[in-house]
């Protein structure tokens, strides 16, 4: 399910993370909370984009509680309060599936523990070639100066983050 996020939210919360950004690089989600809902407010113009996004992740909040989990229950997946998403923005609950929903739920799921594993083995690829350059370059004690050096990291554009190159 993709959300569509205003640039104004998108740049309250980068000035956010950035004021709690800590010397080593951290950001602490207790303390950029709270300094996001500091910026937030007073800024009444935006409430009507804030509550979107407050039931935004209500609704994937509730479809990640009720999702379907192995051995919830001593049958299995099955649960009559779980809710099975189908895709295109329809979910039904599991009680009231049909032939063609679980099929459809089937197919989904495949489909995305695919997606899931090639993501996970790209990212493992990536994690264990800057561990052998860090091994290989122990005067690079961050990550930015061995991306650059070693990897030939050039900067881009953030436009498809919605990341304006002045802020980030």
């Amino acid at each position: 399910m993709n959300f569509t996020s205003d640039p104004v939210l998108r740049k309250i919360a980068l000035e956010a993370a950035q004021q709690v950004t800590t010397d080593t690089g951290r950001i602490h989600q207790d303390e950029l909370l709270d300094a996001l809902c500091e910026r937030l407010a007073p800024r009444k113009e935006l409430l009507g984009l804030v509550i979107k996004k407050a039931g935004q992740a209500m609704m994937r909040d509730l479809g990640e509680r009720h999702s379907p989990r192995r051995n919830r229950t001593p049958n299995g997946f099955y649960h009559p309060k779980s809710i099975m998403k189908l895709g295109n923005g329809i979910w039904v609950w599991m009680k009231d599936s049909t032939f063609t929903d679980m099929t459809e739920w089937g197919r989904i799921s495949s489909r995305n523990f695919v997606r899931t594993a090639t993501a996970e083995a790209h990212k493992q690829e990536y994690v264990s070639s800057r561990i052998d350059a860090y091994r290989e370059n122990p005067h690079c004690t961050r990550l930015a100066p061995l991306e650059e050096t070693v990897f030939g990291f050039r900067q881009d554009s953030f436009d498809d983050l919605g990341f304006d190159s002045d802020t980030a």
